[in-house]
């Protein structure tokens, strides 16, 4: 932020005002999700690309079809996972984290209360309640590396820490809605409605540019 106000102080007063768009210690933990991007929107924008200039309809068409074809490939996958099966992205997280979890070190307390120690630094674990000083756990819904080595110190399964969000059950509800397909204009039932012409064009003055 400091950073930031000797190019513009004016950014500082907006940034904040908007906390919780930017910045991981005001997400909701509810949420378990520990970044917030425009991912789905540039993916949309990559999709409709080819059909911008194109009258509404087809485009709506277009983007209904791209949107049918990812649920269903999306619900064929959640179809072969477990109830309790990581998802993919799941899966390599906590695989990473098991990884940096090895250079930690853990001390019992009680009350299922633990100390973790990384480096220099101390963080306080509170296993029942999936809860750390580094944050971490509770944001993002997946245990961090302190988190672990406390579970692997207790002789306990990972993935039964990890938020049901990213497991088979929570995956297959999110596809389970489909979009259904629709017929062709051909097919439609007729309407005694107004036909909507395009606007009329207009010739510009002046010498045509082509």
């Amino acid at each position: 932020m400091e950073k930031i106000a000797k190019i513009d102080p004016k950014v500082v007063d907006y940034l904040s005002q908007v906390p919780k768009q930017w910045s991981r210690h005001k997400f909701e933990p509810q949420v378990v999700c520990d970044h917030n991007t425009t991912n789905f929107v540039e993916s949309f924008n990559a999709c409709t690309k080819p059909f911008r200039d194109m009258p509404v309809y087809t485009l709506m068409e277009e983007a209904g079809s791209w949107c049918m074809k990812k649920i269903g490939s999306r619900f064929g996958k959640a179809i072969e996972m477990g109830p309790n099966q990581l998802t993919e992205y799941a899966a390599g997280v906590l695989e990473e984290r098991s990884q940096q979890s090895r250079f930690c070190s853990v001390t019992a307390a009680v009350g299922g209360e633990y100390e973790v120690k990384e480096g220099a630094v101390k963080y306080p674990i509170k296993l029942d309640a999936r809860t750390c000083g580094c944050g971490v756990w509770q944001i993002s819904g997946i245990p961090c590396r302190h988190g672990l080595r406390v579970i692997y110190h207790q002789r306990l399964e990972a993935t039964d820490f990890v938020s049901h969000y990213f497991k088979g059950q929570a995956y297959k509800l999110t596809y389970s809605e489909h979009m259904h397909p629709m017929p062709d204009p051909t097919q439609w039932p007729s309407f005694d409605l107004p036909i909507i012409l395009p606007p009329p064009m207009k010739r510009a003055s002046g010498r045509p540019l082509n």
